[in-house]
């Protein structure tokens, strides 16, 4: 009976079934009050569907809930917000157009005594963890780690016993996530519970005390944090060991293929590098620092003051990205939901969107290639999808990724620009986009990779420049670098 009161949640021999899914499969877990508990686990594992079980989005088909020693048969979202079980999405649940204070007691401003009574208390709440956010402050004019802020706010506004993070720093510099760190421990020392949903091992290994590990559905272990290396968690997510998370850097670097010069816009001053036949190029810099600006701008997706653009030693005109893609260009861009996707359109659909000139002859589409496509590139990528038919919205974001990735490989264009080509995608499934990455520049192709883990950038490129203030501040060789030296040159 003593460890039942120390129990914030007992969740036992839960099962989801979606059609021609199993989703969960008796899965059991036990959360003690105070822990930061981290749940792992490969794109489609079943972390998702088991938090929304949790927070009342889906009903389970079998098994016991027990939440702070009460049975919990059915829930809706904010029955579960009122019990003190919060959950934080990756996407922000918040109204841009209203004010913090606003979405932090959002429809539930007369519980305060009006306006004025709304912006007191959230001052008080986001004095509590260390936050000096103005409450009447637009959401919209703020930063991604100020608006994670607004939602553990929130969040607290409730009197949360447990809060769930679900890929809480996937848009955070490395400060926001040092804050965030520290407001993670200081929850816990309340002795407020986390679920701390990451495909970043580092910040499991951190902040956790005791993980969970998940596969296709089903429990596969649970251990304290001090009883797991890096590369056991690793084999139990992935059902195989991954002897190293990066594969051997390629060496294919030839002849100049695209040469960008004199690129200026409102924020670019003066950009000139050269990208070179099967190479992998990266570009470092914190958020804001201009190094989406630099790969739109080539790409012909935003208004530039000048350009010049060489393509295997020929001056070429890049006004949009239908000329970029004419010239074998593609781009993954970093926000998939908002300009990678088309939510309503099934995973097929996506996949196959760019190779449309391909399989469409004379307005008739070849259904049979169609198919073709789609099948070969959910098996490279390992898309967890019931079908090729079934919506793309339904999908994790991992997964979605995977098709907007997909859509390019099946090409084989001359670029490809990656920004943030795994974010949200699961350790094995990065290892298979790598040795994607790997081939197209072995066929002579190139890549321009924007990613925010450093290690990630070090280890894939060939050469590495740096991005500060619209401007490009240095270069560097990955191999022979100290990795400070990198981030002081992106530090400016």
């Amino acid at each position: 009976m003593e460890q039942k009161k120390d129990l914030i949640l007992k969740v036992s021999g839960v099962t989801k079934r979606f059609p021609g899914v199993l989703a969960l499969n008796k899965v059991s877990l036990e959360i003690p009050k105070g822990v930061v508990y981290g749940i792992v686990g490969e794109n489609g594992a079943g972390k998702s569907t088991l938090m929304k079980i949790l927070s009342g989005v889906y009903e389970k088909d079998e098994g016991t809930i027990e939440f702070d020693g009460e049975i919990i048969e059915h829930t809706t979202p904010i029955q579960a917000l009122r019990r003190g079980l919060s959950i934080i999405y990756q996407e922000f649940n918040l109204v841009n157009t209203m004010t913090v204070g606003e979405n932090i007691f959002l429809g539930r401003f007369s519980e305060n005594h009006g306006m004025k009574g709304t912006h007191q208390k959230a001052r008080e709440l986001l004095d509590s963890i260390g936050s000096k956010i103005d409450t009447y402050t637009l959401v919209g004019d703020l930063s991604a780690s100020e608006m994670q802020m607004v939602e553990i706010t929130k969040a607290l506004s409730f009197d949360s016993k447990l809060i769930i993070m679900d890929e809480p720093s996937s848009s955070l510099t490395t400060e926001e996530l040092k804050k965030l760190g520290e407001i993670i421990f200081q929850l816990r020392n309340k002795g407020i519970s986390i679920i701390y949903i990451s495909h970043k091992l580092d910040e499991i290994f951190e902040y956790c005390n005791i993980v969970t590990i998940m596969r296709d559905g089903n429990v596969i272990d649970t251990k304290p944090i001090e009883e797991l290396t890096r590369s056991e968690m690793i084999a139990k997510m992935v059902g195989r060991t991954i002897e190293n998370e990066y594969p051997p850097r390629a060496h294919f670097v030839g002849e100049p293929l695209l040469e960008v010069k004199n690129l200026n816009t409102s924020k670019l001053h003066d950009i000139n590098f050269t990208l070179h036949k099967g190479e992998i190029l990266g570009l470092v810099g914190l958020v804001g620092a201009g190094r989406t600006e630099i790969i739109r701008a080539i790409y012909g997706a935003d208004k530039v003051k000048s350009k010049e653009l060489i393509m295997e030693g020929k001056p070429v005109t890049v006004s949009s990205p239908r000329d970029a893609k004419a010239l074998g260009m593609g781009l993954v861009p970093e926000d998939r939901k908002q300009e990678g996707l088309i939510l309503r359109f099934s995973v097929g659909e996506n996949i196959t969107m760019a190779a449309l000139s391909e399989i469409a002859k004379k307005g008739v589409l070849n259904r049979k290639k169609e198919k073709e496509i789609e099948n070969r590139q959910i098996e490279n990528l390992l898309i967890k999808t019931p079908s090729a038919a079934a919506k793309v919205l339904n999908l994790s974001g991992g997964n979605q990724q995977k098709c907007v990735v997909g859509r390019w490989l099946e090409l084989n264009p001359k670029v490809l620009i990656l920004d943030e080509p795994t974010r949200g995608i699961d350790v094995g499934a990065k290892y298979e986009i790598y040795v994607l990455m790997n081939k197209i520049v072995e066929q002579g192709g190139a890549i321009i990779m924007i990613s925010s883990e450093l290690p990630e950038v070090l280890s894939m490129s060939n050469r590495v420049l740096t991005v500060c203030d619209g401007r490009i501040t240095g270069e560097f060789s990955p191999e022979e670098v100290d990795p400070s030296e990198i981030m002081d040159r992106a530090i400016g």
